[in-house]
C-alpha cells in the first residue's frame, strides 16, 4: 500500500514513523513555514502520557524534557501535577529521522491511502458542518531570573493565559480565546511584563475544540482519505493539549486501517472526556452558567496531570464565566494571522 501522509507535525510524524517501522511505502508532505522554530503552531507542555507512546517508536521521552514540575498555579491556587515542557522541535526532528519531508500537497491519484494530519486546515478530508475554532498567540521570550519556575495559568476573557518555563531562562508563553482577539488579551494579562528581553519568536494559529464526536467524518466516503489528530478533533477543548491526543489517534489508526467505521466509533470512545469539555464549552460561550450535571461529569479528572477535583473545576469555570460575563462576549469571532 502506497500512503501519502500530508502535514509534518506531531500527529503527521509519529504516524510517518509508525507506518514506515510496519513496512508501509510512505511519503510524508508539508508546508513551509517561516516561524523561527520551524513548527506551526508551536506547544511546549504535555504530560508523562508521552512516554510509553514514543517508546513504541524507539525514542525515550526523557531526552526531550526541558523542565518537570510537580506543581501549576492556577491564578492564586496551586494545584498538584505532573507535567513537562518539552523540546518540541527536536522531538519532530526525531520522529522525521532518516525521511525525507516532500515540499507541497500529495497528488491524491498516486496514493492508496492519505492520511490528512493538516490540523484545522483539514486540507483533504470534508469541511466539518459545525465546526469550533479558537485562536490563539504565543510567543517564546527570555524572562527574569527571579521569576518562580512554575507553570502559571490566568484567567481572561473567554479563555486564559499561560507562562510555561523552558531551558536557559526562557519561557512560552501565550493565550487562547474563544470569544475575542487572544493578543489583546495578552497584553493585559500581565506575563508580558516578565520579559527580560525581546521576544525570540511568536506566532498565530487556532485551535479545533469541535472534539471527535463532532469532527465528522474522520474517513472520507470512498475510504481514501483518513483523518488524524487535530484534523479529527482530537485536541482537549478547554485545555488545548493536543499532542498526546495526536499520537493517540495514530495508535487507534493502525488498529483500524482496515475497517473505517471502526476507526470512526474507536476515536470518540478513546476520548470522552473531550465531549464534556466541548459540552462546557458551548455553555460558556453562551454566556450561561454550567448545569450541575456537566460539572460532574468534569469532576475528579486528572487532565494534563492535574488532579482536579469538582469544587476546582467550579473555580476555575467561575473565573472564565466572570470574565465572560463582564465584557458581554457571546458570539466566537475565530480568526487568525500574524502577531504583531
Amino acid at each position: 500500500m502506497k500512503i501519502a501522509i500530508a502535514g509534518a507535525g506531531a500527529a503527521g510524524s509519529y504516524c510517518a514513523r509508525r507506518l514506515l517501522a510496519g513496512g508501509y511505502d510512505i511519503d510524508l508532505y508539508d508546508l513551509p513555514h517561516k516561524n523561527v522554530c520551524g513548527i506551526a503552531p508551536c506547544a511546549w507542555m504535555t504530560t508523562a502520557d508521552i512516554a510509553p507512546l514514543l517508546a513504541g517508536v524507539g525514542l525515550d521521552y526523557q531526552d526531550y524534557v526541558l523542565r518537570s514540575f510537580s506543581t501549576v498555579r492556577f491564578e492564586d491556587c496551586d494545584l498538584p501535577a505532573v507535567l513537562m515542557t518539552i523540546d518540541k522541535p527536536r522531538l519532530l526532528s526525531d520522529l522525521r529521522r532518516g525521511m525525507a519531508v516532500l515540499d507541497g500537497s500529495p497528488d491524491l491519484s498516486r496514493y492508496d491511502r492519505v492520511i490528512d494530519a493538516t490540523g484545522t486546515a483539514r486540507a483533504f478530508l470534508p469541511p466539518i458542518a459545525d465546526d469550533h475554532l479558537c485562536r490563539c498567540v504565543q510567543v517564546r521570550m527570555p524572562v527574569l531570573p527571579s521569576l518562580p519556575p512554575v507553570p502559571s495559568v490566568r484567567y481572561v476573557t473567554g479563555g486564559y493565559a499561560w507562562s510555561f518555563p523552558l531551558e536557559g531562562g526562557l519561557r512560552h508563553v501565550g493565550c487562547l480565546s474563544h470569544l475575542t482577539d487572544p493578543a489583546d488579551l495578552l497584553k493585559g494579562c500581565g506575563f508580558l511584563e516578565d520579559a527580560a528581553g525581546p521576544v525570540i519568536c511568536g506566532c498565530r494559529s487556532l485551535l479545533r475544540v469541535t472534539a471527535p464526536s463532532g469532527a465528522l467524518p474522520c474517513v472520507s466516503s470512498d475510504r481514501k482519505i483518513w483523518g488524524i489528530g487535530e484534523a479529527i478533533g482530537c485536541v482537549y477543548p478547554i485545555v488545548g493539549d493536543g499532542i498526546v491526543p495526536a499520537f493517540e489517534s495514530v495508535r487507534l489508526l493502525l488498529d483500524h486501517l482496515e475497517d473505517p467505521e471502526a476507526y470512526t466509533a474507536a476515536v470518540p470512545a478513546a476520548f470522552p472526556q473531550m465531549e464534556a469539555e466541548r459540552d462546557l464549552l458551548l455553555t460558556l460561550k453562551a454566556g450561561k452558567i454550567p448545569g450541575s450535571g456537566q460539572l460532574l461529569r468534569m469532576r475528579d479528572q486528572t487532565r494534563l496531570g492535574i488532579r482536579i477535583g469538582v469544587a476546582e473545576v467550579a473555580r476555575v469555570l467561575a473565573g472564565v464565566l466572570a470574565r465572560t460575563q463582564e465584557h458581554g462576549y457571546t458570539k466566537d469571532r475565530a480568526g487568525h494571522g500574524p502577531v504583531h
